[in-house]
């Protein structure tokens, strides 16, 4: 446990049960329930960093509930430290026009690192990232920032993390492009223990009118426009706030850009929720790990998922560790089974 100034103030010696979540694009979270022993007690309060010795990450306790049944307990929950970013809103107005690193620490320093009010200043956070070949064309005003962050990463298929040093204390945010691995997943394979395979439309769309500035026939107008017939669904993006003063030249890929975003969010939701075997054939953070892409299949189902993972949930008890993996945002396909042959 390192205390609020980031220095070590103790370990936790024992506790009932922790479930440690990494998350690709989004924040990550954990729960620890523990005997409400003295050095407990005074290990586990608000604003402490809860950290694992096999791990890049750091959790900020941000709640805690003590409970006395049969014995006393403890149970502290919060988020990785990338939820530093959460305490920031977009103070004004922010253009973003380059690369997704460029644009990411352009927010992060002018709303944390080094911001013109230095009430606002967080120290010991820094920002290292390299290009990511993804280009954003948009404006952001008031906005959470690490919700803002976090959603770019999000359509960008980017993963986000805060590197910890426990020797320094100091806070390292990161953006980074899942490797690809040759990792297949599939109870066949004895690798899984339990699947669960959603699909769903519900929501799905794929041809966007996005309106810019203007009013009635004056309107500025773009679209996206990907299939016809029965099979196009459309949607309209409001971008009114992207005022092409701010762009130039460069408005219609602004509004573009808005329009793929929200398409993104709309896209076919499919993905698989599965246990991994502890004993199967592949090993966790050597032959798989957090936004990696994998395949996961099913011949039962008839179906294949090229698919990254984007949430692994790490539990550990007295039963030992279990690992709980969401593979999502893959290209998706339906084998027919045949009979026969």
């Amino acid at each position: 446990m390192y205390g609020n100034t980031r220095q070590l103030v103790g370990v936790v010696e024992s506790f009932e049960y922790l479930r440690w979540a990494r998350r690709y694009s989004q924040c990550g979270s954990f729960e620890l329930k523990a005997i409400a022993t003295p050095d407990n007690i005074t290990l586990l309060v608000l604003g402490n960093l809860l950290w694992k010795s096999d791990d890049e990450e750091v959790g900020i306790i941000e709640h805690l509930e003590m409970n006395q049944a049969d014995n006393e307990t403890i149970t502290v929950s919060g988020r990785f430290a990338t939820s530093f970013l959460a305490r920031r809103i977009i103070w004004g107005t922010e253009t973003l026009s380059g690369d997704l690193s460029a644009c990411a620490l352009q927010l992060i320093n002018n709303h944390l690192i080094v911001p013109s009010d230095t009430n606002r200043q967080i120290t010991g956070i820094a920002f290292a990232s390299p290009a990511l070949g993804v280009t954003v064309n948009t404006q952001v005003s008031y906005k959470n920032l690490m919700d803002t962050i976090t959603g770019l990463c999000d359509a960008s298929d980017r993963g986000i993390k805060t590197v910890f040093d426990p020797s320094t204390g100091h806070l390292t945010v990161t953006l980074y492009v899942g490797a690809v691995s040759q990792a297949v997943f599939s109870r066949e394979y004895e690798n899984l223990t339990t699947q669960i395979y959603t699909q769903s439309a519900a929501d799905y769309a794929n041809t966007a009118l996005i309106g810019g500035e203007g009013e009635g026939a004056s309107r500025v107008l773009i679209s996206i426009a990907e299939t016809a017939g029965e099979a196009r669904r459309e949607v309209f993006v409001d971008a009114k706030d992207l005022r092409q003063e701010d762009f130039g030249a460069g408005y219609p890929a602004a509004l573009l850009y808005r329009g793929q975003n929200k398409l993104s969010e709309l896209a076919m939701a499919h993905s698989f929720d599965a246990e991994i075997n502890p004993h199967g054939n592949l090993r966790y953070k050597v032959d798989f790990d957090l936004g990696q892409a994998v395949t996961v299949l099913s011949k039962k189902w008839g179906v294949t998922l090229a698919a990254r993972i984007t949430e692994i949930e790490e539990s550990y008890d007295a039963s030992g560790q279990t690992l709980n993996i969401v593979f999502g945002k893959g290209a998706l396909s339906l084998l027919h089974k045949l009979k026969g042959g």
